[in-house]
């Protein structure tokens, strides 16, 4: 469940080429924005430096998945925005202030494209983007608000 708390006039939203026949990120996900700016689903294979929230689906219903089938995804992409998740958006123990990068990770439960706590340690390495920072955690749930994007080296 993804909830955005932040009045959408002020947030910055952008429809993204997908390829309609393997796209299934939900809202509340991750995608991975490639070389040519369309958005694909993450991939534990490649680690992608560029990662944008989905806020559209992929469901049964005609009218939601209209966009997704025509081959186009809605992505939010404003700095600052104020966003509710429940566990299908985040994995692992997050604490409040922790900053949050986008995961890779495969082993045990599937994290690909989930929120994760850059301080937990032995659970990924290597380069990561940190996209948000844990503003409020409840017990199933996190408030985030996303930042300006960097890199860190997790080890």
């Amino acid at each position: 469940m993804l909830e955005i708390l932040t009045i959408l006039s002020k947030l910055d939203r952008v429809s993204r080429v997908v390829d309609p026949d393997s796209f299934v990120a939900s809202p509340g996900l991750w995608g991975a924005i490639q070389s040519d700016g369309s958005i694909a689903n993450c991939s534990a294979q490649a680690t992608e430096l560029i990662h944008k929230m989905v806020i559209s689906s992929a469901t049964a219903s005609a009218y939601e998945s209209h966009d997704i089938s025509v081959g186009r995804i809605t992505t939010m992409e404003t700095v600052g925005a104020r966003c509710k998740v429940d566990e299908e958006g985040y994995e692992g123990t997050i604490l409040q202030g922790d900053m949050l990068h986008v995961s890779y990770l495969t082993t045990g439960v599937n994290s690909i494209g989930k929120l994760r706590s850059t301080t937990e340690v032995g659970h990924e390495t290597g380069l990561v983007e940190v996209v948000a920072r844990a503003e409020e955690v409840g017990t199933d749930y996190i408030v985030f608000k996303s930042i300006d994007p960097y890199t860190e080296t997790l080890t």
